[in-house]
């Protein structure tokens, strides 16, 4: 009996909290979702030990160019396309190219752009003409040698 009354009084002051809230918190906004390029990982096995992890993103430590794959986590989106930042840096008139790739739920291919930039510092906006609600994105880049570019990361833009 005694566990009863506890519940329903507990119960009681959980709901007195919950109304509290104002109703402009649970109201959804379009938020963009940023990836570091720490979450970055190389693409090819055997060059996993040429990939190199910064606190502000990943590098390519050996001569030639390596090639790294970045999630880009998103919000479902109804519409048919989503845009996409990718940012990075480019040193001693290296470039960098990334293609931003879009794959259903089962993983089919939806589609992809490409870009190739050799700004010292970029933020290179991009749009994939077909998403699905459920799908994925990702980015693969290659980086250029000798450490001279670095990959920040990647960010879904919602709007």
């Amino acid at each position: 009996m005694k566990a009863n009354a506890m519940i329903l009084g507990l119960s009681l002051v959980v709901g007195a909290l919950g109304s509290a809230v104002p109703a402009s918190a649970h109201a959804a906004t379009a938020q963009n979702i940023n990836i570091s390029g720490t979450a970055c990982k190389n693409y090819n096995a055997s060059e996993a030990l040429d990939i190199d992890y910064l606190t502000s993103g990943v590098r390519n430590l050996n001569a030639s160019p390596r090639s790294v794959v970045c999630p880009i986590a998103r919000h479902p989106v109804t519409g048919p396309g989503q845009a996409y930042y990718v940012d990075g840096s480019n040193y001693a008139g290296a470039s960098t190219t990334c293609t931003v790739s879009a794959y259903d739920y089962n993983g089919t291919y939806l589609s992809s752009t490409s870009f190739t930039r050799s700004d010292a510092t970029y933020s290179n906006y991009t749009s994939l003409p077909t998403v699905s609600y459920w799908g994925y994105t990702s980015v693969l880049c290659t980086l250029p040698g000798g450490a001279n570019g670095v990959l920040f990361g990647a960010s879904a833009i919602d709007s």
